[in-house]
């Protein structure tokens, strides 16, 4: 997947013939054949032509706008969602007992995430606090299998969110990355601010799947279907915060990829340096285009889009041996 990340300051991306330019205070910094552009990342410091922009949506290339802290705030996407799908996913998310295995499936997982960053870190540390909590999440995942009730299930994914970010801090140098427990808006200290970060971007990661199979975001499962955010996004991204991002960060963390003068503090948060949103970027990329043996010989993204698709066959196999 090509993705090309507009986010310094004066930069701006136009098209030229069969080319996406980039540049920088007009100056010429690169350019990319813009057949083969998956996807375009685009700040409120950075630019973007009309022609640029129509030919990106007429070549159903999504675009998305972002803030300072990765957020979204917009995006141009097709939406691929027919009504029948629509209400097919309604009808069958609004049924309580396969919405209960739904959400205790998402429960189970995330826990069994977690449990293995852990266990994965004290087998390579011999850490007897980190052995403990992952013995620990284990059996919270254990007891979750067994749950029938939405709030249990609820409670339960607390309990061990807390458990594994409480020993979350065992995982990088203590000394240099000061950990402040679990802060999300706004982020107290570095690490929590690469965790929001990089939740961020498995945000557009997730978007880009749900596209892909035409499920309609707004209808989850799992987080409120309120109008106010696009619950089956959320929904889904728990399959993959600890898998994907947090092995990222910790990633960054333990090879000195970024260090604390990358950081400033603001009134709304502690803010990564520009320097450090382009760190990000060049190893997120690399990182996300790596094929690992755990993921059956995909790449991250792919494992993502794999998931997400299964998911997808799940819902309709399940909706049609019904009918």
């Amino acid at each position: 997947m090509s993705v090309l990340y507009l986010l310094s300051a004066n930069s701006s991306a136009r098209k030229d013939g069969g080319r996406i330019l980039i540049e920088k205070g007009g100056a010429k910094i690169g350019s990319i054949p813009a057949r083969t552009l998956d996807c375009l990342i685009v700040n409120e410091d950075s630019q973007i032509t009309t022609s640029a922009l129509f030919y990106l949506m007429e070549h159903d290339i999504p675009i998305f706008f972002i803030d300072w802290s990765g957020k979204i705030k917009g995006r141009l996407t097709k939406d691929a969602t027919s009504i029948r799908q629509l209400f097919q996913q309604l009808e069958y998310f609004q049924d309580e007992k396969k919405r209960l295995s739904l959400v205790q499936e998402v429960v189970v997982e995330k826990i069994g995430n977690q449990q293995r960053i852990l266990q994965q870190y004290a087998s390579s540390q011999k850490n007897a606090k980190l052995e403990d909590a992952a013995r620990t999440l284990k059996t919270y995942a254990s007891k979750t299998s067994h749950l029938s009730d939405e709030e249990q299930l609820r409670g339960m994914e607390g309990i061990a969110s807390r458990c594994y970010f409480s020993a979350f801090s065992l995982l990088f140098d203590q000394q240099k990355w000061k950990w402040k427990g679990r802060s999300q808006h706004p982020a107290k200290d570095p690490v929590n601010a690469l965790l929001n970060y990089g939740y961020a971007f498995l945000e557009r990661e997730v978007r880009i799947g749900l596209m892909a199979v035409s499920l309609d975001a707004r209808i989850g499962f799992f987080h409120a279907n309120n109008g106010r955010k696009d619950s089956l996004v959320y929904d889904l991204m728990e399959f993959f915060r600890q898998p994907v991002i947090d092995r990222f960060v910790l990633s960054l963390l333990n090879r000195k990829t970024l260090k604390p003068k990358h950081f400033s503090d603001g009134k709304d948060g502690i803010h990564l340096s520009e320097e450090a949103r382009f760190l990000w970027c060049a190893r997120y990329e690399a990182y996300m285009e790596k094929i690992y043996r755990d993921y059956g010989g995909k790449t991250s993204r792919q494992m993502i889009h794999e998931r997400i698709r299964q998911f997808n066959e799940h819902l309709r196999d399940n909706k049609q041996g019904r009918e």
